[in-house]
């Protein structure tokens, strides 16, 4: 018998006797019940307002009522909230919600502090809730929310101290029906938001929360539903979370303004009274609204008074002054109005007038700012911070009535200073798939559902502010401080699935590691260096590079924005959990923001499905459950306790039923007399990853069942994981059917679109025989030589396309696993190092400077880089490291030289 033979007799023999017991079942005793947490990026909060984020726990080691407590690093007991988040599939805590309050910078919170079972302490002003059928009222301490449950005002006002320091926060649109080059005369349509529901979803002791749904209302009509999100919390801080739907029509309507607007009361004079803004680094721009001439000290008494006002302090009132002071100083100039627009990314200037009469004046100007302004006196006013401002241009903070009882401050989303947002598709015509790679159907490029959510921090306060003290704001509001944990807690914990902290123990893995982190640094760079930036596209990265041209291909079909084709969420995700950077988590966060709003159709009909990559991010025929599905959103969740995304993902439960109407292959596969048609994969894994997230965070037993239905039914079908990939499918019922043919054009997308990472997570969840035996069997198969799948698998083995052997290598390394077979374990690492004949792909190309004509200004490139392989590779990289480390080469193959 030859070496292949009994090797395979081996494997096979494995195969059909052994039952493997799930990872975690085989685990020890529950490993002990705390958590030490650290501040990402090593950044400890420095202005005031509450830590958010989520902790996980080991399987069985804390019970679901569990009270919990934070200890900081002096010892000091620290005011926690806690809610659960996911559940074990025993009812232990999974994952938990929190929410700390604490001074900024102070020593029980700059060393980190530690989560443990224990009685949680009371902030010293704990959050309170009181709810008549009018209003909702917040409290903490003096500072008082109140909120509105109709109309358009949804913050009534805010309060502190018995001074109110904010009312009418309310929403605003403008609208306009001509598109953006088009010189007709145009009116503009004013929206105001209108509250439909209002719900109390925390309430305290360190933070509340209170959701609002409602639409845009004007112009004869209701559109562009919103979420809007308030957080009150223990510290005295407001943070809004804002996410709108678009529902028009991108060929008519063109958003030409987007905005958070308050009013905030003014009672000290105008020349007590102080507007900022923040520019880049620790920049500060300052003004009072109607300046002391500090530049005449011979002729103004007060003129020695000018640097205590810039610094925001008290000077004379008008009753203090002499009849001439106070005479010269009114015929001063007072300015009612100041805008900062951030009109690209590079670029913002600062505008302010006297009255809308009469001229803006250039006041300032900068490169990125961080979206962060105050207006108010020295008895008080409102800082006001809007996140990503510079990254999602075109932007604007604007403030008018300075010189009135009353100034209105705006946040602009979308800023009207700019062009009308322009939703129409990017062409009128089909292009060829094969040519373009473009999935084009009629109907099917619109932007009709397609979401965004921003986030603004509003801190009230009894006085200006020192000019370091909001620049701590400025810095919080750019980059929120949070807690997290080290990955060797996060692993120990069996947080999402198959990885292992970065591994440097041999010259091949520091090698490996060395290629993946200059893969991502390349990436990171990439953002910056081609501007990845603007409302829609912050936060998505290009699918594959123009060689020829020096750019990637932006403008060509589905080859332009990659839209979590072949998953670099979970790429970027997973490195963060294996190395803990910060500068990685803010590149996920982002990409998760973008993919799980602009992404997916959030209703209409394709709600509950996302769109492949194409030049416009809606704009591709094909319309899938694998760009919507959660596994895509879990790290997101999970670690910062978002409730979006936990929106997000619980309205994708029934994401399945959207196939009725939209069938997956119904371009490559003849209708069958089911209801649609789904595959194993991509299809019926993403499904299954949306029940995963329901059954673990409700602890609702019915997720389970459907997933576990098409486990066995996958399982007992003809073929096993071999057969389709397409089934016929009854959303009704979560019903998947054995069709009995072959789908003979492609195999590969199975497992590569996230499909892999679910099930390897599976494991330890669900306990079932049938689909672990069917799973391995399919793992080691995959990549095996063609004559050895061919023994196994007869004619399915000869039907079905088995491409991508680097992407499948974590396939035989499960099978290696699970099976124990070294062979296997040593196939994987040669199947993931071995280049095939493209040498497409092999590890990371080299970097290289192009200069001269042939580019628009020099650039450093790697040749012929794409996402695809990329987030494959590198995933592969995580997974084969993790389940067959021990198992790697002592040497790299040659042409790794």
């Amino acid at each position: 018998m030859t070496k292949g033979a009994t090797r395979r007799g081996v494997l096979v023999s494995s195969l059909a006797l052994t039952a493997v017991a799930p990872e975690a079942a085989r685990a020890a005793k529950p490993a002990p019940a705390f958590a030490d947490l650290h501040w990402l990026g090593d950044v400890p909060p420095s202005a005031p307002g509450a830590a958010v984020w989520g902790a996980p726990w080991p399987r069985g080691a804390v019970k679901a009522k569990t009270a919990l407590t934070a200890v900081g690093a002096d010892g000091q007991a620290l005011p926690l909230q806690t809610w659960p988040l996911a559940y074990w599939p025993d009812g232990s805590l999974k994952w938990t919600g929190h929410a700390l309050a604490g001074a900024p910078a102070s020593n029980a919170l700059v060393g980190g502090f530690q989560v443990k079972p224990g009685k949680p302490v009371q902030p010293s002003r704990p959050v309170q809730v009181r709810e008549t059928q009018e209003r909702i009222e917040v409290a903490a301490g003096d500072f008082v929310c109140r909120f509105s449950r109709a109309g358009g005002n949804l913050i009534e006002s805010v309060s502190l101290a018995g001074r109110e320091t904010l009312r009418g926060g309310r929403l605003v649109c403008l609208n306009q029906t001509l598109p953006p080059g088009d010189l007709s005369p145009r009116e503009t349509q004013v929206f105001d938001g209108a509250i439909d529901t209002v719900t109390v979803e925390q309430r305290g002791p360190v933070r509340a929360v209170v959701r609002f749904e409602g639409r845009h209302r004007g112009a004869g009509r209701d559109w562009l539903p919103f979420t809007l999100r308030v957080a009150v919390d223990a510290e005295g801080r407001l943070t809004l979370t804002h996410s709108f739907v678009f529902d028009g029509d991108g060929n008519r309507d063109f958003i030409a303004g987007l905005g958070i607007r308050f009013d905030v009361p003014l009672t000290d004079e105008p020349h007590n009274r102080h507007v900022r803004f923040a520019g880049e680094g620790e920049g500060m721009w300052g003004e009072a609204v109607r300046n002391i001439p500090g530049w005449q000290p011979a002729k103004f008494a007060l003129a020695g008074k000018f640097k205590d006002q810039l610094r925001g302090e008290r000077v004379p009132d008008l009753s203090a002054m002499d009849a001439k002071t106070r005479d010269q100083l009114l015929t001063v100039p007072a300015w009612d109005g100041y805008r900062l627009f951030q009109g690209d990314a590079d670029a913002f200037v600062i505008d302010k007038r006297t009255n809308t009469k009469s001229s803006w004046l250039r006041a300032d100007h900068g490169g990125r700012s961080p979206g962060f302004g105050y207006i108010g006196g020295v008895s008080g006013g409102v800082a006001f911070g809007l996140r990503h401002f510079w990254q999602r241009h075109p932007t604007g903070l604007e403030i008018e009535g300075a010189t009135t009882d009353a100034a209105t401050v705006t946040l602009w989303l979308w800023s009207p200073q700019a062009g009308p947002m322009d939703l129409r598709h990017y062409s009128d015509r089909a292009h060829g798939l094969e040519i373009q790679y473009e999935d084009v159907e009629a109907g099917h490029s619109t932007p009709m559902g397609i979401a965004r959510t921003n986030q603004v921090f509003l801190w009230p306060v009894a006085a200006t502010p020192s000019r370091e003290a909001l620049s701590a704001m400025a810095r919080t509001t750019s980059e929120p401080p949070l807690p997290v944990a080290a990955p060797a807690y996060y692993q120990s914990c069996g947080a999402f699935g198959v990885w292992a902290p970065v591994d440097r123990s041999t010259p091949v893995k520091a090698r490996l590691e060395a290629e993946h982190e200059r893969l991502l640094g390349f990436y990171q760079r990439e953002v910056e260096q081609r501007r990845w930036y603007g409302f829609w596209d912050h936060g998505d990265v290009m699918h594959t590079y123009d060689q020829d041209r020096h750019v990637w291909r932006y403008d060509v079909g589905g080859y332009a924005w990659d839209n979590s084709e072949l998953v670099p969420d979970l790429w970027l995700w997973t490195a963060f959990m294996r190395t803990g950077r910060a500068d990685i988590f803010r590149m996920a966060e982002a990409m998760t923001r973008h993919t799980g709003e602009v992404d997916i159709h959030h209703l209409g009909p394709f709600k509950g499905l996302g769109s492949r990559h194409n030049v416009s991010h809606w704009g591709d025929g094909a319309k899938e459950a694998r760009i919507s599905q959660s596994l895509l959103r879990r790290h997101y969740y999970y670690l910062t306790a978002d409730e979006r995304t936990g929106d997000i993902m619980a309205s994708l439960v029934d994401a399945d039923h959207a196939l009725a109407a939209v069938n997956p292959v119904r371009k490559v596969a003849a209708k069958t007399t089911y209801p649609t048609q789904a595959r194993s994969g991509p299809d019926w894994f993403a499904f299954a990853s949306n029940w995963l997230v329901a059954w673990e965070r409700t602890g609702d037993t019915q997720w389970r069942d459907k997933i576990v239905k098409g486990l066995d039914a996958i399982a007992a079908s003809s073929h096993g994981m071999f057969t389709g990939p397409p089934f016929g499918y009854d959303p009704a019922t979560a019903t998947l059917y054995d069709l009995g043919t072959a789908f003979t054009t492609s195999y590969h997308l199975v497992t590569i679109m996230g499909g892999a990472e679910f099930v390897f997570e599976l494991d330890g969840l669900i306990d079932d025989p049938a689909w672990t035996k069917a799973w391995a069997r399919f793992c080691a198969y995959y990549n095996a030589p063609q004559a050895e799948r061919q023994a196994a698998l007869g004619q399915a083995a000869i039907d079905r396309y088995f491409g991508y052997p680097v992407w499948h290598a974590r396939l035989t390394a499960w099978a290696a696993r699970k099976l124990n077979d070294p062979a296997l374990a040593q196939r994987a690492w040669k199947e993931f190092l071995t280049a095939t004949k493209s040498g497409q792909e092999r590890g990371p190309a080299p970097i290289q400077r192009v200069t001269g004509t042939a580019v628009l200004e020099p650039i450093d490139e790697m040749a012929n880089v794409s996402t695809n392989q990329s987030s494959q590779w590198a995933l592969n990289l995580f997974e084969l490291l993790a389940l067959v480390g021990d198992a790697a080469p002592a040497s790299l193959p040659a042409s790794w030289d």
